[in-house]
């Protein structure tokens, strides 16, 4: 039967308790490990060793695992240059989109108010026949 303590996580203290009795749970069963589970466990760790040594991964003597530090870089430089291609293409959507800027309105050669009037284009497009003809 679960103890009702491992579901309660009202704090740090709450926690580290919760831990211990599960590392208290599992020291206590680990007792009835045969010899034969003991020995494919240890067998099961050096593989693993092994595995990650072959990576590129070096293990310290208290079972901690060393290089991620070359993985972290790896990902830092992705960011970095994920992040210049994403300015990039804002800085290309921005000078897309500042010819309907009011700045491209003010230095325009007609007037803003013929940006705004309905029956300016039907004139101008009239104008432009006229010549064409």
């Amino acid at each position: 039967m679960m103890n009702n303590n491992l579901y309660d996580n009202l704090g740090h203290e709450d926690l580290e308790a919760q831990a211990k009795y599960i590392a208290s749970l599992l020291d206590d069963h680990a007792k009835n490990l045969s010899m034969r589970q003991l020995k494919q466990l240890e067998d099961a760790r050096n593989n693993a060793v092994i595995a990650h040594t072959n990576a590129g991964v070096s293990v310290n003597p208290d079972g901690s695992l060393t290089g991620w530090m070359q993985d972290n870089r790896m990902v830092m430089v992705g960011m970095l240059l994920g992040g210049v291609l994403i300015a990039m293409l804002a800085m290309q959507a921005w000078n897309r989109n500042h010819e309907s800027s009011d700045a491209f309105l003010l230095g325009a050669d007609l007037p803003p108010e013929a940006f705004v009037d309905r029956g300016f284009e039907p004139w101008l497009n009239a104008k432009l026949d006229v010549k064409a003809q």
